[in-house]
């Protein structure tokens, strides 16, 4: 009765020590491929300001994209800004990307349809400290219907 009560602890010990491994090597592995750990180049653009704006890799290179038409607006309840409207002429789409700009010409919000037709977004990380929002000029993703 030992020998089985010691040969199924074993198999126990085993058994979490091969979960621990698995465990360690499933971290290293999502800290090694991580894009803020891994060497992803990361775009910088102007804002209307002419200020040095952080973008990730993934949003469209502007020297690709025209400008379609510029919009001021002015609502009470959701704010003031400008929006720009770019088409990228390589696509099917008529308009590519749009970025949303404050009215001191600081870059918050840029939206695309990427590759796959797929909507994405990324916009000032200092936005998503709701208790003190601030512009950083480091543009994050956000996944699209993010509540903020």
């Amino acid at each position: 009765m030992w020998l089985g009560t010691s040969f199924a602890l074993a198999k126990i010990r085993m058994w979490n020590m091969k979960k621990v491994a698995a465990s360690i090597l499933l971290l290293g592995a999502l800290l090694i491929t991580d894009p803020l750990a891994s060497d992803h180049h990361l775009n910088t653009t102007e804002d209307l300001r002419h200020e040095s704006v952080t973008l990730p890799a993934s949003t469209p290179d502007r020297s690709r994209l025209a400008v379609v038409q510029t919009l001021t607006f002015f609502e009470e309840e959701l704010g003031a800004g400008v929006l720009v409207f770019y088409d990228d002429s390589q696509t099917q789409w008529q308009i590519d990307s749009i970025e949303l700009y404050d009215f001191e010409g600081n870059l918050l919000v840029v939206t695309w349809l990427d590759r796959f037709g797929t909507c994405q977004v990324v916009m000032d990380r200092g936005f998503l400290h709701p208790d003190d929002p601030t512009v950083e000029g480091i543009m994050v993703t956000v996944a699209v219907g993010t509540m903020l």
